[in-house]
């Protein structure tokens, strides 16, 4: 029993035991006072209910002061525990601050000599070096595009923990966001010679809410990893199902040797690269945790499912949602034919813009939009796909838009590729830099539509096969 419940309980004895004293003493009194036996005892019972009472009052009052005592005390410690946990709070506030400073500081100061290593390493590379020197080279280019793809997951990833990554949910049509992630990975897919397949994808048109742009980045990162995983002449196959009703699942499976069921714990934990690394498969063990990330800031779940020796399946849950209203909006159409389409990639990474330049391009109805959110991706895709225009954001989460720039038009495979850079901030120097390296033109946000429409067609109009100036 507690301190206050034993002070409680001995002050209770006591009162009974005067109450017990008192009816004992003046039962006597009145036995003696009053010889008649009936009145002794009503005397006796009278004056012995009146002392309990007392005694019963004097308890009580004693319980109330320590009972407010106890209150006291208790509330003191209340105070005590809320401000050691506000200081707690505030230390831990300061602690995420701190970090966010510190790795958006070693993020520039990593980037800057990661440009340096990687674009003189391009340069020495166009000079056709000699055979010994090209394999020395190739070493440190690969090295710092490793090492550059690690500072951006790793400041990705540091903004999913701070909350600071900014989220667009919206209705996504399923079907259209797995034949995009199809059609980008058809070239490495070939190259490692893995056919790509779907299952449930045609059905009629279904929805989940999530963002868009990073859903994709997603999806990608699980079908390319079940290409870089599977064997030769492997399937990689992505299939959407209904797990429980407002549910959709989307499956990412591969014919690759499966994983341990030990292994399912460590497969989302940050550099653990399983076997990553002795199968010489490149990465930086960062991409499932971020897809994890991502997906749980979404709303959504994400697991896997394999056995040794039977390929593994990576799967998505998110929440399904309607189709969203849309109103019909009546756009002159060119008389030009629209057998063919025109790829226009854009590398920018800010959503509004992104989606402004899908909305202005809709008017030119044979123009297909690319997006890559980051510089490094960008490079990839224009070396896979060859678009018939590029438009390059300067200011990128990765490398800058001049690096972007130059690794295009250093390479034989994109350098014949038109460019124009877009903006927010152009200086005359810049805008001259940027010429240099061999931009079409360059123009400054917020874009004047019709003046950028007239540039995008006459840039296109180089290119019979890709014109898609609108016919008078």
């Amino acid at each position: 029993m507690g301190t206050l419940g034993t002070r409680l309980q001995s002050r209770e004895f006591l009162a009974c035991g005067l109450a017990a004293l008192a009816s004992i003493s003046l039962g006597a009194l009145g036995a003696a006072l009053f010889p008649q036996r009936p009145l002794a005892v009503l005397l006796t019972a009278i004056v012995g209910a009146l002392a309990t009472a007392l005694a019963s009052a004097a308890w009580a009052s004693a319980e109330r002061r320590a009972l407010a005592g106890e209150q006291r005390r208790l509330e003191t410690q209340i105070a005590q525990l809320e401000a050691a946990l506000e200081d707690a709070n505030e230390a831990a506030n300061q602690a995420h601050a701190a970090r966010g400073h510190f790795l958006a500081a070693m993020n520039h100061e990593l980037r800057t000599p990661l440009n340096a290593i990687i674009g003189f390493g391009q340069l020495l590379e166009m000079h056709g070096l000699s055979k010994e020197h090209g394999e020395c080279l190739r070493p440190i280019l690969r090295s710092g595009r490793h090492l550059l793809s690690l500072v951006n997951e790793l400041l990705e990833i540091s903004q999913i923990e701070t909350n600071r990554l900014e989220l667009s949910p919206e209705p996504v049509l399923i079907r259209e966001l797995v034949n995009d992630v199809m059609d980008l990975m058809l070239p490495a897919a070939a190259h490692r010679n893995v056919s790509l397949g779907t299952e449930g994808v045609a059905e009629p048109d279904r929805f989940v809410r999530a963002d868009r742009y990073r859903l994709k980045q997603v999806l990608l990162n699980l079908v390319s990893n079940a290409v870089k995983f599977n064997k030769d002449g492997g399937r990689a196959t992505v299939a959407v199902t209904e797990p429980s009703p407002g549910r959709l699942r989307l499956s990412v499976s591969d014919t690759g040797p499966g994983l341990r069921s030990d292994d399912f714990a460590r497969i989302f934990t940050p550099f653990d690269r399983l076997d990553a690394g002795r199968l010489g498969i490149e990465g930086t063990g960062l991409g499932l945790t971020l897809a994890k990330g991502l997906v749980e800031r979404m709303g959504g779940t994400i697991g896997v499912e394999s056995a040794l020796g039977n390929g593994s399946t990576f799967w998505i849950e998110l929440e399904e949602t309607s189709a969203p209203v849309r109103q019909a909006v009546e756009r002159p159409r060119s008389a030009q034919s629209l057998a063919g389409r025109v790829v226009v990639l854009q590398i920018e990474d800010n959503i509004s813009n992104t989606n402004l330049i899908e909305h202005v391009l809709a008017e030119r109805p044979r123009i297909q939009v690319m997006t890559a959110l980051q510089g490094r991706l960008g490079i990839d895709l224009a070396r896979d796909h060859r678009p018939s225009l590029i438009l390059l954001d300067l200011n990128l989460p990765d490398i800058h838009g001049f690096d972007v720039l130059r690794a295009l038009m250093t390479d034989g495979a994109t350098a014949d590729l038109p460019v124009i850079v877009i903006s927010a901030h152009v200086s005359p120097g810049q805008a001259s830099r940027a010429l240099s390296l061999g931009a079409r033109a360059v123009l400054e946000k917020p874009l004047d539509i019709p003046a950028f429409l007239n540039l995008v067609d006459d840039v296109l109009s180089a290119s019979p096969e890709a014109s898609c100036r609108p016919v008078p």
